[in-house]
């Protein structure tokens, strides 16, 4: 029952740790200096590219048909 019991206790523990850090994190606000705001469009665009791209695939997963690649 003891080991029941601490291991309830070691759960709860972690569990209120990673609300704490989390709710930290979220108190942060945006990026200030100008290196972070790059960092971030970058980030944003890199993103944005791979949505698209990932689009295309699914929409011609063999490729793209060229004008000239009609299958008779």
């Amino acid at each position: 029952m003891g080991v029941f019991v601490a291991l309830l206790a070691g759960i709860g523990a972690v569990s209120a740790w990673c609300a704490v850090v989390l709710i930290r994190r979220g108190r942060r606000g945006a990026t200030e200096n100008a290196d972070g705001l790059l960092i971030e469009q970058a980030a944003r665009l890199r993103a944005q590219q791979s949505r698209s791209e990932g689009r295309d695939f699914r929409a011609h997963p063999h490729g793209r048909p060229g004008p000239g690649s009609r299958r008779h």
